[in-house]
């Protein structure tokens, strides 16, 4: 390089480059806003709700969740204070959830999803939170040691009466039907017997499960149905329909098979139609098929003592159980649990406009567990909110027998989580989840002590989806093993939550310790889970929430077994892990990558290039590497194209990194299988860029050359161009000589993805069959974040281009009239219109915009 002078030219053509060289922390880039798409997806659900965190008065943070039915390779997450425009990226990944920690009491945030696909881009609707107090007076509903919901009142009021019912036993399985009254709702008395075995005497000796009763106010009239089996067995699937008038008379119609069906578990659903259209939905079977092998829609009768037609006949031979409607917003949303006898098991549901019509396949909901549970009936808080009623059929005795989740649903996906607590109104239908405090782990680095590869990797435990996992390689798998994720920086740890991987028929429970280190070197355990002969161990199947105390910055999980119930002796499961995460307070700054880098090669001779950043990151130079003088650029850094000839930095610059750029000025002589510029591990896991004499190209994987995902660009690369790439979770984007040609959005894997420790070279390949590079790099420069388009373009837009479609045409004269006019309330880009520079937009602008087009 000739001077410093040269140096600040080449790295960004109209600012001073070195003062980007010398930044310590990226700026927000006003390029990244954009406005709300308009065009919405009807693929795309995206639901957000307020958290607030044990011991808070405000519900100040919002989780966001998100499901498609598109082939999305990576989502970005935009959040706005205005409904239109001035959307920013507040999450890029994989994931599908999201939570947001920054957030003002009293302003209302906008929230939209971009999904991202080899089609192209596409967008959910946008929706509002506003982080408020939280209302005073409401219950808690206590996930972790369990509740009961508590109800004002009780029953269904009819006129001045409430009148509450229950299916009971005189003993030796003699079943009635009583009815209790109340003048105020809560204290009931007066009971009486309104159906019993006088009038069937089936209900004699028998067992009755999965009872539904509702009153529906437009017949006056109290219906119930209920699974009717012999005392022993479960062999005849029959169900037990009874009517009545509250104080009035009940008739027992029916024990039987409905259309000689076989049914047991089973929900009952009222439209909201002019006919007020009854439906059976059970789990069923005809004679001689498995019990509850496919699920079953049934009209009723107009009187709702019978059923008249199947209308539908659902998830054949998939042997779902506990089945539940409801309908919001036009859809019908039907949920259903995997048949696992007492175990947990996946929750899933499915959507239709019309019973009757076509239903979406099952759609996964929730994690792979239910949160160790089995997804049950919907509770519905006066229309406001809903909760999953889920039930722990195996469990300590100290720990919930029912696990509630709030339930959200958007564009036809439903949704729930885990929360360890909620505040509640049966009343107002107000809810408030809790937590116990921030979501520490999401997209945090992370290692195992087993090898894992692609899409197991273990940053996949820390992603934000319960769908993805890490899980070892096959051949190597090992136990114990650990999982161990960097918070980068130290926090106050509160609460720990795992899903893990359970098999259908061959449920496991784990044995675990929780261990955290402030240095990555001392350890201290932080819960302790162990203790097999522990019910707490023992009855806990696919999902472990603990409540843990301690301070650490590396969370190190220490899993010891996994005891299966089938076969207590033989552990034949592979090491996985679907999602870890970790809540608590930060108490430290964020320690991440150590800063930037930079080589002007300013310094001739000797081995090692220093870094005039300050960041003391020096260059490394191997084999014939060496500085020499250009005739356009004065010091180079050339590469003789053997595997000898490299350059390297001290490994662990961009750990962690969810994004980074690499900035060089560069000529090439090179030709076939090389890399230019490396980042990663080994051969397994690597990012890299190519600049060949023909071509530049670019490739990310955590999965060897199978996995790679990248971009190229074709152009006379012989002489000398300005790169720069920068590159996010989801993307990247090449700019040559300051312009952008090339990116893509359909990246698969970021630097984080790679672990710790990190190699960073220039000119050598991760595989020894591969070449060197053979050529020169000038004014070489890498950040541990993505530069902006003004940062590395200079800070230039497009004049006159305020539609900001990237040109500038009678498109632009028109929206800048209307704007002027007030026709229009915004433009994408005003700033472009500022044609004389004095910051604000005028008539003077819009005639300089129209004369700059006559002479163009």
């Amino acid at each position: 390089m000739r001077n410093r002078m040269r140096l600040t030219a080449l790295l960004s053509s109209a600012v001073t480059a070195l003062g980007v060289l010398l930044r310590n922390a990226p700026v927000t880039s006003a390029a990244k806003m954009q406005a709300a798409s308009k065009t919405v997806s009807e693929e795309i659900g995206l639901v957000g709700n307020l958290i607030c965190t044990a011991g808070s008065d405000n519900a100040d943070r919002a989780a966001l969740q998100w499901a498609t039915t598109l082939p999305a390779s990576g989502y970005v997450l935009y959040r706005s204070t205005d409904a239109e425009t001035g959307f920013e990226p507040v999450y890029e990944g994989y994931g599908s959830s999201y939570e947001d920690d920054d957030l003002q009491i009293g302003t209302e945030y906008f929230y939209q999803l971009k999904a991202l696909t080899a089609d192209g881009a596409f967008y959910s609707g946008v929706h509002a939170l506003t982080p408020c107090a939280v209302p005073a007076g409401l219950n808690t509903y206590d996930n972790q040691k369990g509740s009961s919901l508590v109800y004002e009142t009780g029953g269904y009021k009819v006129g001045d009466t409430y009148y509450s019912y229950a299916l009971k036993s005189h003993g030796n399985g003699d079943i009635y039907l009583e009815e209790t009254t109340s003048s105020n709702g809560r204290s009931f008395g007066n009971a009486r017997n309104v159906a019993d075995s006088s009038q069937n005497s089936a209900l004699a000796s028998c067992k009755i499960e999965s009872v539904h009763i509702e009153y529906l106010p437009h017949a006056n009239k109290v219906v119930v149905w209920a699974h009717w089996e012999q005392p022993s067995g479960y062999a005849d699937g029959k169900a037990l329909v009874i009517t009545g008038t509250p104080g009035g008379q009940f008739t027992v119609h029916h024990v039987y098979n409905p259309l000689d069906i076989e049914v047991r578990d089973m929900a009952i659903f009222f439209d909201d139609d002019a006919d007020h259209t009854g439906y059976l939905i059970a789990a069923a079977n005809v004679k001689g098929q498995g019990a509850n092998a496919t699920m079953y829609i049934f009209r009723m009768s107009k009187d709702y003592s019978d059923v008249t037609e199947i209308v539908q006949k659902l998830f054949p031979d998939q042997y779902r159980e506990f089945p539940n409607m409801v309908k919001k917003n036009g859809y019908y949303f039907l949920f259903t649990s995997q048949a696992a006898g007492w175990y947990p098991s996946s929750g899933a549901y499915a959507v239709t406009k019309d019973i009757a019509g076509e239903w979406s396949g099952l759609r996964d909901i929730g994690n792979t567990s239910t949160f160790s549970s089995q997804s049950g009936w919907i509770v519905n808080l006066q229309d406001q909110n809903y909760l999953m009623h889920a039930y722990r059929w195996l469990r300590a005795s100290e720990t919930s027998g029912t696990t509630l989740c709030p339930l959200y649903f958007d564009n036809g996906f439903a949704f729930y989580d885990y929360y360890p607590a909620f505040r509640y109104s049966t009343k107002t239908g107000a809810l408030y989840p809790e937590q116990q405090g921030q979501l520490l782990s999401q997209d945090k680095p992370a290692v195992s002590s087993l090898a894992a590869k692609g899409a197991n990797a273990p940053c996949k435990a820390f992603d934000g989806s319960y769908r993805t996992s890490f899980s070892a390689v096959e051949e190597t798998k090992s136990w114990p093993f650990t999982l161990t994720v960097d918070l980068e920086r130290v926090c106050d740890l509160r609460n720990i939550q795992i899903s893990w991987y359970i098999c259908k028929g061959s449920e496991g429970y784990y044995a675990y310790t929780v261990e955290g280190s402030t240095d990555g070197q001392s350890w201290t355990t932080v819960y302790d889970h162990t203790d097999t002969s522990s019910e707490t161990v023992s009855k806990t199947y696919g999902f472990n929430s603990n409540l843990i105390s301690g301070r650490a910055r590396y969370v190190r999980l220490n899993v010891k077994s996994a005891t299966l119930q089938n076969n207590p002796t033989n552990n034949w499961y592979n090491p996985t892990i679907y999602e870890v995460k970790i809540y608590g307070t930060p108490v430290g700054e964020v320690q991440k990558a150590s800063g930037s880098a930079a080589f002007d090669f300013e310094q001739a001779g000797g081995s090692t290039v220093p870094d005039i950043t300050g960041n003391g990151n020096d260059l490394t130079l191997h084999g014939n590497t060496a500085v020499q003088n250009d005739p356009q650029h004065g010091n180079v850094l050339y590469f003789g194209g053997t595997a000898n000839d490299y350059a390297d930095l001290a490994p662990g610059l961009l750990d962690g990194c969810r994004e980074y750029t690499v900035c060089m000025d560069a000529k090439s002589e090179s030709e076939g299988d090389f890399f230019t510029f490396a980042i990663g591990q080994s051969r397994d896991k690597y990012a890299f860029f190519k600049i060949a004499k023909d071509h530049f190209r670019f490739e990310t994987t955590v999965d060897t050359w199978r996995g790679e995902t990248g971009l190229r660009y074709d152009l006379d690369a012989a002489a000398w161009h300005r790169y720069v790439l920068t590159v996010t979770p989801t993307a990247c984007k090449l700019y040559l000589d300051g312009v952008p040609v090339a990116e893509t959005d359909s990246l698969t894997t970021c630097a984080a993805d790679m672990g710790s420790n990190m190699k960073l070279m220039l000119g050598k390949s991760f595989y020894d069959e591969d070449a060197g590079f053979a050529g020169y790099l000038d004014n070489v420069a890498v950040y541990p974040y993505a530069l902006s388009e003004e940062e590395i373009t200079g800070g230039t837009v497009r004049r006159g281009d305020v539609n900001a479609d990237g040109k500038t045409d009678r498109a632009d004269v028109i929206a800048l009239r209307q704007y002027l006019l007030t026709v229009i309330d915004t433009l994408p880009d005003w700033q472009a219109g500022d044609m004389n520079g004095d910051g604000r937009l005028t008539a003077a602008d819009l005639t300089l915009m129209k004369q700059m087009l006559l002479t163009a």
